[in-house]
């Protein structure tokens, strides 16, 4: 029994130093962190809000970290082609996505099939900011504020049409969201792009459309359009005169493209949290600032558990918006 006793205690001892061995080369690689370039994948086409920002804040990081950030575009499917590429990735830190509301907000509910699992395949690791959506009306609209709506769409339910750049964009769930929240009827117009969608609403072919503040400002600086309300729970920096759904008692209607840095499932806590103070350094960079207001982003860092805790409450939110209406991504 002695004999047995000494045995079973040698076996666990001798365990327990297997997985401490095993564990060295992974824990001496979260501190020898980065040690060679991180690829991170933009996954949608350069030059575009999404992209800049990425660019801005990996050429922080760089400065950072110590080592190259390389930015790879890999656009298509409404982000889902690059989410999947970084999903699958070797969990070490050195590939990274730059996730949106659209791969880990709309996505998850708005495709039957997706490659990838928004929660299951990623650790997020920052959240950099936002650009809200604004609602606007042609200026020479008879509708002068988010009142004025409401009251002649309870007139005249589903005569009101509201444009947006493709069935289950932002755009189009923007309009939904309100909807509900207002509890009035409107009609969507969905178009193939936000510029044919603009360029109906300036002619007066429809009432309103939701577009983001970086889109919207050059008309509405032109006296083209009007604005109604930001989608956002602040004002925004651009159009401080606008008002928030909030203030006009419709405090559910936040919506925005938001971006943000996620690595695949799996990777060290050590690396998540390099790269969370990282990020969190970087936004305060002058530059890093700079290119964000010129793309009309609020800058919001959240920290990975803060950031994971959002990206759940956007699932959930669009999910419901997407069920409700029936709607399925093209």
């Amino acid at each position: 029994m002695a004999f047995l006793i000494r045995h079973r205690r040698t076996a666990g001892a001798l365990a327990v130093a297997a997985s401490a061995l095993g564990s060295w080369p992974l824990q001496a690689a979260a501190q020898d962190y980065p040690s060679r370039p991180i690829q991170m994948v933009v996954p949608f086409a350069a030059g575009g809000a999404i992209d800049q920002m990425a660019r801005a804040v990996g050429a922080a990081l760089s400065r950072e970290v110590g080592q190259p950030v390389v930015i790879e575009n890999k656009p298509g499917a409404g982000g889902n082609i690059g989410a999947a590429q970084v999903a699958k990735a070797s969990p070490t830190g050195y590939t990274l996505l730059v996730g949106t509301s659209a791969t880990h907000g709309v996505n998850p509910s708005l495709y039957s099939q997706l490659s990838y699992d928004a929660v299951k395949d990623f650790v997020p690791v920052s959240h950099w900011g936002s650009v809200p959506n604004v609602l606007a009306v042609q200026s020479s609209s008879a509708i002068r504020s988010v009142e004025d709506l409401v009251a002649q769409a309870q007139r005249e339910p589903g005569k009101l049409t509201f444009g947006s750049a493709g069935n289950g964009t932002s755009l189009h769930l923007a309009g939904e969201l309100f909807k509900q929240a207002a509890k009035v009827d409107l009609v969507h117009v969905p178009y193939r792009g936000g510029a044919p969608a603009s360029l109906d609403l300036l002619a007066g072919n429809i009432t309103m459309m939701f577009d983001t503040v970086a889109v919207s400002l050059p008309n509405l600086r032109a006296g083209k359009t009007r604005a109604l309300a930001v989608a956002a729970k602040a004002r925004h920096f651009a159009l401080p005169e606008v008002p928030t759904f909030a203030e006009k008692g419709y405090p559910s209607v936040v919506s925005a493209t938001w971006a943000g840095i996620f690595a695949p499932a799996g990777t060290l806590p050590a690396v998540v949290q390099r790269l969370d103070e990282a990020s969190r350094k970087a936004l305060e960079d002058p530059s890093v600032v700079e290119v964000m207001r010129k793309t009309g982003v609020q800058i919001d860092y959240k920290n990975s558990g803060d950031f994971a805790a959002y990206v759940a409450s956007e699932i959930a939110l669009w999910g419901d918006v997407i069920r409700r209406n029936n709607i399925r991504g093209e």
